[in-house]
């Protein structure tokens, strides 16, 4: 990856990965799991959710990742449906993010402002889809199986190491260009004209 492609991405990578961590570390907490809380998760400090070789992965290999925030379904009350709550967090919190960053480019900020809210704007939109994606150990692996009857929504580490070589042949081949592609495209249909 190119120096601008990591200074574009960077912000938003930053500020989406730390508050989609957060967000799932705050809603099991709410909802009676108090693993995260813990382990310290429940901060907006990026420290505690940045992963060192995911954010080297992301400078040269173009993806990267956090440190996942460990959830105890058997904590909740309503394992399945709370499971599904904390899951869902990450993503609508980066969508959340998108939102509002799009709001404040339409606001024509000052142009650091404007680089750093279309950064934000555009990965946040990318980690919300990617992270729908039914595959471990994205979210959507539990966010899946919670809403399908007579799946369980927790994986094993096995498969969890499988499905992650599966995604990175994805990644290389150009498989999740075909999801991310479209959805790249449609972002940037919504930006004013002469960002």
């Amino acid at each position: 990856m190119n120096i601008e492609m990591i200074l574009l991405f960077l912000p938003g990578f930053l500020i989406g990965l730390t508050v989609h961590e957060a967000a799932h570390a705050i809603s099991a907490m709410w909802l009676g799991d108090s693993c995260s809380a813990k382990m310290g998760r429940v901060s907006l400090n990026p420290m505690k959710h940045l992963s060192p070789m995911g954010t080297l992965a992301l400078m040269f290999l173009g993806f990267g990742w956090g440190r996942p925030v460990i959830v105890n379904l058997y904590n909740f009350k309503k394992p399945k449906f709370y499971y599904l709550l904390s899951s869902l967090a990450g993503p609508a919190s980066n969508l959340m993010l998108s939102a509002i960053a799009l709001g404040v480019i339409y606001l024509r900020p000052h142009w650091v402002i404007e680089w750093i809210c279309l950064s934000v704007y555009l990965v946040n939109a990318i980690l919300a889809t990617i992270n729908l994606l039914p595959i471990p150990p994205l979210d959507g692996s539990k966010i899946w199986p919670c809403l399908i009857p007579g799946m369980q929504p927790v994986i094993s580490r096995k498969w969890t190491r499988v499905w992650m070589g599966v995604l990175i042949v994805m990644i290389y081949t150009g498989a999740t260009g075909k999801i991310i592609g479209p959805v790249i495209g449609f972002l940037v249909s919504l930006l004013p004209g002469t960002v």
